[in-house]
């Protein structure tokens, strides 16, 4: 790989000249690990591009309806090299998005993996032909069958795939990824050769790895831009990648696998944090007195400061166990997707497992910054990737411009129109402040920040930040807007929320929290009365989007009775 300009093309050479690797790429089939190596990879993508061409795909919207696999990974990168457009949806969208975007996109094909989903893609469109990775759909042709038909185009044709290959440019379109819809319908991001490219190249300044000492663990979704292109960087580098079936496996995957590395976001460090602490409270006095010391140790120290013999022995004593939780060999991990509390920051550093922040959107494809090893500011999100250039308009918003940033919006010019200037910069949403060092803090989200009936601002996004780095809610709502004063609705996890919520000591515990917060918020932000529920949320429901974000304004409508009853008597 040479530059920034380079192509997909370049990266399937580049990986040519890398030693083999046996256990390249991982997944669980069947409960027991499926081993692809790199050749074997680099073949099967070959001749899918082959059968994807010779199928006429070029220009085709292909949808990938499947988990997270090497699977995944080869019709990915196929899709690329043929000239498809790949538009990756997520295997738990509801009915209602999953219909809408297959419509949308234009999806003319789509890889599926079990029989609802071809009734669902059926009911949105019954003219898209649906392609059955596990040959388990009756009349579905299989991604076996299609590898067949490319082999026997190579051995015809060997020249075409070079063919394709060198007819690839950078700014052709690969893929229409599509955004959340926190507060509405997704839009269509379509992200170019260079948009990807870009990021690979700019993640390597930031980031080295090694591909005999360096293995990587994923488990979040492909179809979230944001673990997609970290996959494509990890591929680069002909490392080992080793894919989680489930999320709720991750614990026993991760001491078996050993990684090194790996992405996630806030919400899963929140969970082990948790965990960690109630596995305190259930210990005996004496150990109970020494974790005790051990976390607050891990919480307030700056992680610059010299370790002393205090923090020896509690790394004796506490961290190399919990280290020990986390398959004992993490030297990294990278967080995305949403804001990362500093005290949590703060707590996985000084326990030996360095966290690094990042920030991005589907729009940019999606890194604008991150911290990295030897560059890294706890509370910021680092600096800005070597190819982007960053800025805050008069407002305090930060805007984005350089090769990762998007093509546009599918279909939606308009939207494209409100989102990049004239001069090719990407307007965030997000409001920032840039230090003196160019690290970036991001402050809130401009269209969260609620404003009172006192005409006060309040940034949403901080206080529920605040509150979910607790450890104690599966989701946080903050109300405000033209309300008289701070709310909050607070969700509880549904296993046990009823003894929760009745459970004094608990109620007791959030009054707490609540008292502490406030403490660092003006007075205008302070949350006044909260509302506790253990009601199940659910992507299909629409309350919660894919990535897990709270679709805002169904939740707000759904729980409006609660919420009103916060404010009964307040004028």
């Amino acid at each position: 790989m040479n530059g920034v300009r380079d192509t997909f093309a370049t990266v399937y050479d580049h990986l040519k000249t890398l030693p083999e690797n046996e256990r390249f790429i991982n997944h669980i089939d069947s409960g027991k690990w499926k081993h692809c190596s790199r050749s074997e990879f680099l073949e099967t993508v070959r001749y899918l591009t082959l059968a994807f061409d010779a199928r006429g795909w070029r220009n085709k919207q292909i949808a990938l309806v499947i988990d997270p696999s090497v699977y995944w990974l080869m019709i990915d990168y196929a899709l690329m090299l043929s000239g498809a457009v790949s538009v990756p949806l997520f295997t738990n969208i509801s009915t209602k998005n999953l219909r809408f975007e297959i419509k949308v996109a234009g999806v003319e094909i789509a890889f599926t993996q079990t029989q609802e989903q071809v009734r669902i893609i059926g009911e949105a469109n019954p003219d898209v032909v649906c392609i059955d990775i596990d040959a388990t759909c009756t009349g579905c042709v299989s991604i076996e069958t299609m590898s067949r038909e490319g082999k026997e185009i190579d051995q015809k044709s060997p020249q075409r795939f070079e063919e394709l290959l060198y007819g690839i440019t950078p700014e052709d379109v690969i893929t229409i990824v599509y955004t959340s819809g926190t507060s509405g319908l997704p839009k269509g991001v379509e992200l170019t050769q260079l948009n990807l490219i870009s990021q690979i190249h700019d993640t390597g300044v930031k980031y080295k790895f090694d591909l005999h000492k360096d293995t990587a663990l994923s488990f979040l979704p492909l179809a979230h831009i944001f673990e997609r292109m970290v996959m494509h960087f990890y591929i680069s580098t002909g490392m080992s990648v080793y894919f989680v079936d489930d999320v709720k496996n991750l614990g026993v995957i991760i001491k078996m696998v050993h990684p090194t590395v790996m992405t996630t976001v806030p919400r899963l460090l929140e969970k082990v944090y948790a965990k960690m602490q109630q596995k305190a409270k259930e210990e005996s006095l004496l150990k109970r007195w020494i974790l005790k010391l051990a976390f607050y140790r891990a919480n307030h120290k700056d992680i610059d400061t010299k370790n002393g013999w205090i923090d020896t022995l509690l790394d004796k004593l506490v961290y190399q166990k919990f280290r020990a939780s986390l398959g004992g060999s993490l030297r990294m991990i990278i967080s995305g997707g949403a804001a990362l509390s500093p005290d949590l920051n703060r707590f996985f550093f000084n326990i030996g497992i360095p966290v690094y922040q990042g920030y991005g959107l589907t729009e940019s494809s999606p890194v604008i910054c991150a911290n990295a090893p030897g560059e890294n500011k706890i509370g910021t999100c680092g600096k800005h990737f070597f190819h982007t250039e960053v800025k805050l308009s008069s407002e305090g918003e930060l805007l984005a411009r350089g090769p990762g940033i998007m093509h546009g919006y599918h279909n939606n010019p308009k939207a494209t129109k409100s989102a990049i200037d004239a001069d090719g910069w990407l307007y965030t949403g997000d409001l920032a402040k840039i230090d003196d060092e160019g690290y970036i803090t991001i402050t809130g989200r401009k269209k969260d920040l609620a404003k009172t009936s006192t005409g006060e601002f309040i940034s949403v996004e901080y206080i529920e930040q605040l509150l979910a780095s607790s450890g104690l809610f599966e989701h946080v709502l903050v109300v405000g807007d033209n309300k008289p004063f701070v709310s909050v609705l607070l969700i509880v996890d549904a296993h046990n929320g009823k003894e929760k919520i009745a459970s004094v000591a608990f109620q007791k515990e959030i009054k707490r929290l609540i008292k502490m917060i406030n403490r660092k918020l003006n007075e205008w932000e302070k949350i006044r009365n909260f509302h506790l529920s253990a009601e199940v949320l659910s992507i299909e429901a629409g309350d919660l989007t894919p990535s897990m974000k709270l679709a805002r304004d169904h939740v707000q409508e759904r729980f409006s009775d609660a919420i009103e009853q916060m404010y009964e008597g307040h004028i």
